[in-house]
């Protein structure tokens, strides 16, 4: 378990050891209500929010958190995952794994490789699992020097494997590549925005229109329902809410049946909430249109900006405190990730006896003093 600040630093906070138990939903929020009050005695911090994978079991421990009332915090699932789940739903079948066959045998054939490499072929990159957007990375790296490798079959076209030599020539293998790319790169873009550890669940649903808008694909109707599931598990009605109150995004991209939906949750979540998002959508007082000039919102964070407002919120703090929380909540659970990463240098092959505890104050220490 790790906590984000409010000025997106990360912190290793628990590391607690599953092995031979039954990752239930329950256990699971038992584990997690546990690190919540761990964190808030230890540390002094109040935790607000909840991000995690997409799991079944994990997504059931969040509708359970949202019902108990020792703690209050908003749960919902990592955008960074889900925009990666939607990377496989755009792709174009048979188009990866031609590729992948064809940049392996010009990396490990030596003749090729040798000719690939004379003609001033560049680096050639593989799509890796565990690292998000390499398949993109991997569809630039064979379009650009697609030529070279064109040229090398086409020379050497006794020498080269014959299979290999097919796909090279096969021009509409290439087009299905630029296809995919095009349909990749703007989900490539969209993934490094959310997975930043400053962004939070506003700045990720402006991702997700933003996104909607750029995916050239969207025209097809099976891929437009396969990018609306995809919207829907990430945008939760904290999104909408979190963004209809941003003083960056103030709700603007919002339909309308979604503006709806937002004022409800706010209005079952916190009523005393809803003169308040009035009074913001309306820009009257306590709200003043100077407030929202681009100046003001660029130079300081959405927590700064409702902050400013504190003295107006006085008499009834509880409604800038349920504000900060959605303001204050982070668009994925890349953190954790790069986190555990972490764990993998320090509790390596040959350090194989670490306990969790000592390799947890390791890993603690390694990313502290990064």
């Amino acid at each position: 378990m790790t906590v984000t600040t409010e000025e997106g630093k990360i912190y290793l906070t628990d590391t607690v050891d599953t092995s031979g138990k039954p990752h239930t939903a329950e256990y699971l929020e038992e584990l997690a209500v546990s690190s919540i009050h761990k964190v808030e005695d230890e540390f002094g911090c109040h935790v607000r929010s909840i991000v995690t994978d997409n799991a079944a079991n994990v997504a059931k421990m969040r509708r359970n958190l949202e019902q108990r009332e020792d703690i209050d915090v908003i749960t919902y699932g990592c955008s960074a995952h889900l925009l990666n789940l939607l990377a496989h739903d755009m792709e174009i079948s048979n188009v990866k794994e031609h590729i992948v066959h064809v940049m392996k045998y010009f990396r490990n054939n030596h003749f090729a490789l040798a000719e690939y490499r004379k003609e001033g072929g560049q680096s050639l990159v593989l799509p890796q699992e565990t690292r998000w957007n390499t398949m993109c990375n991997c569809l630039k790296s064979y379009i650009s020097n697609w030529p070279i490798m064109m040229q090398v079959c086409e020379t050497h076209r006794q020498v080269i494997d014959a299979v290999v030599h097919q796909k090279v020539t096969n021009v509409g293998l290439k087009r299905s590549a630029e296809d995919l790319l095009s349909r990749l790169e703007p989900i490539a873009e969209a993934l490094d925005r959310v997975q930043a550890d400053g962004c939070s669940i506003a700045d990720a649903l402006a991702v997700w229109k933003q996104l909607e808008e750029k995916l050239p694909c969207l025209e097809d109707r099976v891929l437009k329902q396969k990018f609306k599931a995809r919207y829907d598990q990430a945008v939760t009605s904290s999104h909408k809410l979190a963004y209809l109150l941003h003083p960056q995004y103030k709700g603007r991209s919002l339909a309308s049946k979604e503006r709806d939906e937002a004022l409800e949750y706010a209005n079952s979540k916190h009523p005393h909430n809803v003169p308040t998002v009035m009074k913001f959508q309306g820009h009257s007082k306590p709200f003043l249109e100077v407030h929202f000039g681009s100046d003001v919102t660029s130079s300081m964070s959405a927590a700064e900006w409702w902050r400013s407002h504190k003295q107006a919120f006085s008499s009834c703090p509880e409604v800038l405190n349920s504000v900060l929380q959605l303001m204050t909540s982070v668009s994925s659970s890349a953190g954790v990730e790069r986190v555990f990463s972490s764990f993998g240098l320090v509790q390596s092959k040959l350090r194989n006896q670490l306990g969790t505890e000592k390799a947890s104050k390791l890993v603690f220490l390694y990313k502290f003093l990064n």
